[in-house]
């Protein structure tokens, strides 16, 4: 057995951890760059508020940079960027879901590094320019998904070819995570359900993976149940705090499977779905793509679907390999009607029939990585066949 585990981001969880913000902000700078969604939310319920007031206290200016979208796009980095050589910050800090804190990673390094942020991607039309150092980091996830808060990773859409493609450097490792379950009692039924589909995939897919490790099978395992048992409380009541803390904890550690075992091709067939359709949350993509993909792959991943399965409260006594397994998918498809996406497909996302020979295309060209780590070791065709089987999916639990 051979495995890696490196993870120097420091992680603070609990309610009433926002509060750290002036006192770890401190340590690292004395004029941060504050990157939020530009739906207004962080305003609206007063987290940026609290944040900016704790920095106050401690003596750190804050200038807001406030223009992400949901799906991020490079040019919003290129400028966050630009505003933070220019006011002369020495930190940032993410606060929102996975596209500020995403951008947040990527504005750091581009604050430090010439060009445009796209010279840095890796794959497809990216520059694979490698950057050499980065403005210090601190997370403040508002939702419980993607994990983005204990991992070197983020994901950015270039809006002129359609390419949403994942990034990894060490030095985008948050310094400190500050994860307080508290900020999430208002997240909205729908983005509870996407993001909280996003970790649980998150964790699936790492326990999958051909390189999986003795960490991550635990981590992801933990995940995979907690989010089966509590993902439906939250979805009938947003204020159930217990809901919200266990779902925070399981987002939490399906960043850190992320980081030790990563992704698998499931994540490289949903870039490009919501890349080319940047309307479509990126949970919902995966909700849309995820039980015919786990059909796809089945035979070739029995052992670890029935153990999947048992994490889901599934009982499998007296069934063969192959029957264990698919109760994964039959209980995957009964979580995902308990909170109401049961009938989400493909078509009822707005996905065309005749853009799936590009969608298998972009994947193989952006996220070709992550299919090389796939049980079954996929082909364009194989993607292809995913793609038009999730197109008018309609199995149920």
């Amino acid at each position: 057995m051979k495995f890696r585990y490196y993870l120097p981001t420091r992680i603070e969880f609990g309610v009433g951890a926002l509060a750290r913000v002036g006192e770890e902000a401190r340590k690292l700078g004395k004029r941060a760059l504050i990157v939020i969604g530009k739906g207004g939310s962080m305003r609206r319920t007063g987290a940026l508020e609290r944040v900016m007031g704790s920095l106050h206290e401690r003596g750190v200016e804050a200038v807001v940079f406030d223009k992400i979208q949901p799906n991020p796009i490079a040019p919003a980095v290129d400028e966050g960027a630009k505003l933070a050589r220019e006011e002369g910050c020495d930190l940032v800090v993410g606060l929102g879901g996975g596209s500020p804190l995403d951008s947040a990673k990527c504005i750091a390094f581009m604050a430090r590094s010439p060009g445009r942020y796209w010279d840095y991607v890796q794959s497809g039309s990216g520059g694979r320019k490698t950057p050499k150092e980065a403005l210090p980091i601190i997370t403040i996830p508002t939702t419980a998904g993607t994990g983005t808060e204990a991992d070197p990773f983020a994901v950015i859409t270039n809006p002129e070819t359609k390419e949403k493609i994942g990034i990894g450097f060490d030095l985008i490792f948050p310094k400190v995570s500050l994860v307080d379950p508290q900020l999430m009692l208002t997240v909205p039924q729908d983005q509870t359900v996407y993001t909280g589909m996003d970790a649980f995939y998150h964790a699936l897919e790492s326990y999958l993976n051909l390189n999986h490790q003795p960490a991550s099978d635990l981590l992801a395992l933990e995940a995979i149940r907690l989010i089966t048992k509590y993902l439906p409380r939250a979805y009938r009541d947003g204020g159930d705090l217990e809901a919200r803390t266990e779902l925070a904890w399981a987002s939490t550690a399906a960043g850190i499977c992320e980081t030790l075992s990563g992704c698998i091709g499931l994540h490289s067939m949903e870039h490009p779905v919501s890349g080319h359709y940047p309307e479509i949350p990126h949970g919902a993509g995966l909700i849309a793509l995820g039980p015919a993909f786990l059909e796809h792959i089945l035979p070739h991943a029995h052992a670890r679907l029935a153990q999947v399965a048992q994490a889901m409260g599934e009982e499998p006594k007296g069934l063969s390999l192959e029957e264990a397994a698919q109760l994964a998918i039959s209980a995957l498809c009964s979580l995902q009607a308990k909170i109401g996406l049961g009938s989400i497909n493909l078509r009822s996302l707005g996905v065309k029939e005749e853009v799936i020979p590009r969608l298998a295309e972009d994947a193989l060209a952006t996220m070709g990585s992550l299919l090389a780590v796939t049980p079954g070791n996929l082909s364009k065709d194989d993607l292809t066949k995913i793609y038009r089987r999730a197109l008018d999916y309609n199995k149920r639990a």
